[in-house]
């Protein structure tokens, strides 16, 4: 009889397990387009890179996209495999390290002093639809500040803002064209850092 009453159990238990999909994780990896500076008045100086700073949306792996610029909405299939702020702080850091305009250029983890921060505010970071949904694109608004460590003072800073069309109307298609994009603010951002140390 226990038998029968266990066998009975498992198979109730069991008729009840829900299977949930599997979530799609994009990669935030952006190619690099990094032109090295031969001559610079920065390359005797260290660079820190500051953990960005955005909006609490943007701090987790959720993937959002908004309708008409009003409603935001979440990909409920689709994932980041990493947060969108520490994967940009991690691509900036990188893309900067490559251009060789400072001496060194440390992430914001390392305990060494340096002479400037760079400071990073994602306002923006999404793929937009249109009311009809028969046209998709990305926006991306980043502000980069460079400080003087000694006296905090700003030295420079700049707003980029990069517009993509995506290439189809779905995650993927965002995830695609936001790396794009990223790829672009990058460069911006070298050129302007290129600018300040001449």
């Amino acid at each position: 009889m226990k038998i029968i009453l266990i066998a009975l159990v498992a198979l109730f238990l069991g008729g009840c397990t829900i299977t949930t999909p599997s979530k799609s994780e994009y990669r935030i990896a952006p190619v690099m387009e990094i032109t090295s500076v031969n001559e610079s008045s920065c390359s005797d100086k260290s660079l820190k890179v500051s953990q960005a700073f955005s909006q609490s949306s943007l701090m987790n792996t959720k993937m959002k996209y908004t309708l008409n610029g009003e409603q935001e909405f979440t990909y409920s299939e689709s994932a980041w495999s990493r947060s969108p702020t520490r994967a940009i702080t991690a691509a900036l850091l990188t893309s900067v390290r490559a251009t060789d305009l400072f001496k060194t250029v440390n992430s914001y983890k390392s305990r060494s002093r340096s002479n400037f921060i760079l400071e990073t505010n994602i306002e923006e970071f999404i793929q937009h639809y249109e009311e009809n949904s028969t046209k998709s694109f990305v926006k991306i608004v980043i502000s980069f500040s460079l400080v003087n460590s000694k006296t905090s003072k700003t030295i420079d800073s700049q707003t980029i803002i990069v517009e993509l069309d995506s290439d189809s109307l779905n995650a993927q298609g965002g995830a695609v064209a936001l790396n794009r994009a990223l790829s672009k603010v990058l460069s911006k951002n070298n050129e302007w850092l290129g600018s300040v140390c001449k």
